[in-house]
């Protein structure tokens, strides 16, 4: 496939700009596109309101996370507590973070590179709170972009339904870490409806790390003139 490269994206008068973020505002693109975003004609005495819901959604689940693992620890008896639910979704938790995350990530880069990436890496924002896989400067249509987004999920997910069966023993792990994967691919979820609301489009992304920006192009029609 011929694709297009950065300066023909800008310069070549063939496609137009139609978005351009920073990667600490990659959260609030994923939010608009996913329709959490406040819309700019409602009140701003109502986002408030919002952000509090928000918040005590976020409690509630920690302090029910916090209850179900709290109980399950302290109810298991000796012989049994490294196979206790509690104990499973403990460790779990913290594979999650050095295990099922780098290689999340690292599934992201491998699908770059099988696309043609000549440079990959991998990234943080702390404003946006999340880790990323990035191919520098590297021009991809909206449906090569779903398929680098959706891989990771479709991997890992396959990955732990099998381990469910070969591993019973340590069931409520995997179903555990099933959930935090699939919750933390909402990222990855949102881009691939992004590519097929826009599947009718001609259009093409890139990520600069330089200028720490993702763009988004659409190629445009060339009308000829008639002297």
């Amino acid at each position: 496939m011929s694709r297009p490269t950065t300066n023909s994206l800008h310069e070549s008068g063939s496609y137009r700009l139609i978005e351009s973020f920073t990667i600490d505002e990659m959260a609030q693109f994923l939010a608009r596109e996913a329709g959490m975003q406040p819309k700019s004609d409602v009140p701003k005495q109502k986002k408030p309101a919002r952000m509090i819901l928000l918040t005590a959604v976020l409690a509630l689940a920690g302090a029910a996370f916090g209850w179900v693992i709290g109980t399950a620890l302290f109810t298991s008896s000796e012989d049994e507590v490294w196979l206790s639910a509690g104990w499973q979704m403990l460790i779990a938790f913290l594979c999650f973070f050095i295990i099922w995350l780098p290689l999340h990530e690292s599934i992201h880069a491998l699908v770059f590179k099988m696309l043609g990436a000549p440079k990959v890496g991998f990234g943080y924002s702390t404003k946006g709170m999340m880790v990323y896989a990035y191919a520098q400067r590297f021009v991809m249509t909206l449906r090569e972009n779903s398929l680098v987004a959706a891989m990771p999920f479709v991997v890992i997910t396959s990955l732990l339904i099998l381990l469910i069966f070969l591993v019973p023993e340590l069931k409520t792990a995997w179903i555990f870490t099933l959930l935090l994967h699939t919750l933390g691919c909402f990222g990855d979820f949102i881009l691939i409806k992004h590519a097929w609301k826009n599947r009718h489009r001609d259009m093409y992304t890139y990520d600069d790390m330089t200028e720490k920006r993702t763009y988004f192009f659409e190629k445009t029609e060339l009308k000829s003139v008639n002297s």
